[in-house]
């Protein structure tokens, strides 16, 4: 299995409709749980089609001997992008539940990494995470990032005041790391 970012397209929308009606995926990803599919179709269209200048958003590929030309797993953005200030918040999402816990995330997040420090020149990438989301706390520390501090009781989400950690990461931490993160990725979970 090799884990691949590209753009999304039209044709990835039966994929996020799907992904809409998974409570555990909308609640992670603070979509509201049953939103009605022409809602959803409206702002994916609208994303695509003027996507904000502060938002760089992959969609998440998977592509497997059995299936070559790949199938998409989820996305992972760059939202809040400030070229000025050379920073922006990360924020990966897995919505084919089959895939969660097993790499890809940390696969897409490597890459859109590399994308942030080497390509966009970003200097600081920053991630905000509710304490009921353990693989992603988990996974932002496997990354590489620092944790900051946490936002007490800051969210409701589901009726109860959730603490947000807050994570971050200097370009000169990732390029220290990366030669190590490599290697991590080249192993058969990636």
């Amino acid at each position: 299995m090799e884990v691949h970012l590209r753009p999304l397209t039209m044709s990835d929308l039966p994929r996020v409709l799907e992904w809409s009606q998974d409570e555990a995926f909308c609640l992670a990803n603070g979509w509201p749980v049953g939103l009605p599919a022409e809602q959803l179709q409206d702002w994916f269209v609208r994303l695509l089609n003027n996507p904000p200048a502060d938002l760089v958003r992959k969609g998440i590929v998977i592509t497997t001997p059995e299936q070559p030309e790949g199938y998409l797993v989820g996305f992972v953005d760059l939202r809040e992008v400030n070229l000025l200030e050379k920073r922006a918040r990360l924020r990966i999402a897995i919505g084919d539940e089959s895939h969660r816990g097993q790499g890809v995330g940390y696969a897409a997040g490597l890459q859109m990494l590399e994308h942030a420090f080497r390509e966009l020149g970003l200097e600081r990438i920053t991630a905000e995470v509710h304490s009921s989301n353990n693989r992603m706390l988990g996974l932002l520390e496997k990354l590489g990032f620092k944790r900051e501090g946490v936002l007490r009781q800051h969210e409701t989400r589901q009726g109860i005041k959730e603490d947000v950690h807050l994570f971050g990461m200097l370009r000169e931490e990732f390029e220290s790391a990366s030669s190590t993160l490599r290697l991590e990725t080249s192993s058969p979970q990636a």
